[in-house]
């Protein structure tokens, strides 16, 4: 396995994936060291979903790009040239990933949505030191109220969903590490 800071600087987005399958038990350790993060109050507000379907992610694909092709999103997705990807016939929001993982917190829970954000990011770097690659599911969170989502990823009672990531095996090795602008530091002395 990878030493940790070289997971940190090396791991990337990945947008295309191999049909081959995550083993269950991969999964199931990326969710143990998903738990693994930060937590206000030791809340530990999170439940996971993990979708292997390939059925079930057709429906959530049907159903995100229904709602991002509506009228009222285009002007969002215009600014993001994300318009003319939206509109192809075979979009596919999941990339063909082989998995995902939904992770929602529980509504009442003071820090849940940065609770989930972190065990996202924990789940993103072990699943990366493991040889697998991830993208978070922006579109998904964005679309999540959608009560054909909660039914689909069986989103519990009093929970939304607040983070999601595709797993699987990239299909191509990612890029190298993006352009960053400098970190803005305001030093308080």
């Amino acid at each position: 396995m990878q030493d940790f800071l070289s997971v940190l600087k090396s791991r990337r987005t990945v947008r295309s994936y191999t049909a081959e399958p995550v083993r269950e038990q991969d999964l199931q350790e990326l969710i143990d060291l998903a738990v693994l993060a930060p937590t206000g109050m030791g809340a530990q507000p999170w439940a996971f979903t993990v979708v292997t379907s390939s059925e079930v992610m057709r429906q959530l694909n049907a159903i995100v790009l229904g709602v991002l092709r509506s009228p009222h999103m285009q002007p969002f997705l215009a600014s993001e040239g994300m318009q003319e990807w939206v509109s192809r016939p075979n979009a596919d929001i999941f990339y063909g990933a082989p998995a995902l993982i939904g992770i929602s917190g529980n509504a009442q829970a003071p820090s849940t949505a940065i609770d989930c954000q972190l065990a996202a990011e924990n789940l993103f770097l072990a699943a990366h030191a493991k040889g697998l690659g991830t993208c978070y599911m922006g579109f998904l969170v964005m679309t999540a109220e959608s009560p054909q989502i909660q039914t689909c990823l069986r989103i519990p009672e009093g929970h939304r969903l607040l983070a999601a990531a595709v797993v699987g095996h990239p299909a191509l090795p990612p890029d190298g590490p993006p352009k960053r602008n400098p970190a803005r530091i305001e030093w308080v002395r």
